[in-house]
């Protein structure tokens, strides 16, 4: 009976320093804007996915930027793969996936508001032939963590966008 009341306690005094020092947890971030525009490229891999996150946000999307508060654009998109480090013998050890693309915001006017920023997720990994369906389902799951990754950041500049 102490000792679970030593756990509690202590538990409960974990918890009160978590809170002290600013501890909180990430939760949604609040977009300044309801109505909003994408202007991305037809072969643009983050599109449906920001606006699906956009729509769960419970912001509406516009079919042309004059409709919309606010006008994302998406330029520059590209996936690489690069070899990061060879054997002795000449196969691939290692490589490097990268996702890149540029994020833009203009207001209702036209005026920007978000600069054009450059956007970057690189992932190394390690690879062997005699797994090569293995790394393959690797490099799969990387580039959609990848691109979780991408969409968090494109929606914490939005988030600071000032209209």
């Amino acid at each position: 009976m102490r000792r679970i009341l030593l756990n509690i306690m202590l538990a409960a005094m974990a918890l009160g320093l978590l809170g002290g020092c600013g501890f909180k947890l990430r939760g949604q971030d609040h977009l300044p804007f309801n109505i909003v525009h994408l202007d991305a490229g037809g072969s643009s891999f983050m599109a449906p996915l920001l606006a699906e996150d956009l729509r769960g946000h419970g912001k509406q999307l516009a079919g042309r930027a004059k409709e919309a508060e606010v006008s994302v654009r998406l330029a520059g998109e590209e996936k690489r793969k690069d070899i990061l480090a060879l054997s002795g013998g000449g196969k691939v050890r290692e490589y490097r996936i990268e996702y890149r693309l540029t994020l833009s915001a203009t207001d209702a006017a036209g005026l920007e508001i978000l600069a054009p920023t450059p956007l970057r997720v690189t992932r190394d990994y390690s690879y062997d032939d005699t797994q090569a369906l293995a790394k393959e389902s690797e490099e799969a799951l990387l580039h959609r963590d990848m691109e979780r990754d991408m969409l968090r950041q494109i929606l914490q500049r939005l988030a600071y966008v000032k209209r």
